[in-house]
């Protein structure tokens, strides 16, 4: 889904711009912190240490898209929160902020102690729910929001939690300010046209906006430990 959007930009800036991914989250997580990649998209946490230790600065992020955690169960399952209760709950890796923290902060807020099953990523989350391997499984609005339509239909949302600030579009400090507002610019101007609104559609994204490094003081408040 990215691949196509990076070719848009690289059309509409006269950048190459090229997808890059790594093999795994945390592998993902830290050639951010070390500075491999010269843009990002990523969570706000993740922003935040990426913003300490490699200098990243925010330039972009989705208009109205906060992040916000969920949890889901089958639809058909009449499960409480408190029937959670020393069961184990799938995440997509044991380090996702929206996905595994904030969830089991929640739920350990409720006195609801849990065992973080790591399926991999989110969309085994709600494979393995569906089939019933796990009671619940979490995941964010948005990803749930990019399901098909009758994946969707299988799973009750159990909660969800406070609106997160937005997944940031991060530059390296390498790259020139001027490169960086074209490339801001073309992002921005997606929504703008039927070509970028269909490529934003698949990720659920309907508009990106201009961004600051103080959109993401909220994180820095809440002291996460990451690692």
């Amino acid at each position: 889904m990215w691949g196509p959007v990076c070719q848009y930009l690289s059309r509409h800036t006269g950048y190459t711009i090229r997808f890059k991914t790594s093999k795994d989250l945390q592998t993902f997580w830290k050639e951010t912190n070390d500075g491999v990649f010269d843009l990002v998209y990523i969570a706000p946490p993740r922003y935040v240490s990426a913003h300490a230790t490699a200098g990243y600065v925010a330039f972009a992020k989705e208009d109205d898209s906060p992040l916000v955690g969920i949890i889901v169960v089958r639809k058909e399952d009449p499960i409480r929160i408190e029937e959670l209760n020393g069961r184990e709950l799938a995440v997509p890796n044991l380090l996702a902020f929206g996905a595994a923290q904030i969830p089991q902060a929640y739920l350990r807020g409720k006195g609801v102690n849990v065992t973080l099953a790591a399926v991999n990523n989110h969309e085994s989350v709600f494979r393995t729910v569906a089939k019933g391997l796990y009671p619940a499984g979490a995941s964010n609005l948005r990803i749930f929001g990019m399901l098909d339509p009758a994946m969707q239909a299988k799973f009750r949302i159990l909660w969800q939690s406070e609106p997160l600030p937005p997944f940031a579009f991060a530059a390296h400090p390498r790259m020139s300010g001027a490169t960086v507002a074209r490339i801001q610019k073309a992002l921005r101007e997606m929504s703008g046209n039927a070509e970028g609104r269909a490529l934003l559609a698949p990720l659920n994204v309907k508009d990106i906006v201009r961004a600051q490094d103080r959109d993401y003081d909220s994180m820095r408040r809440m002291k996460l430990k990451l690692d």
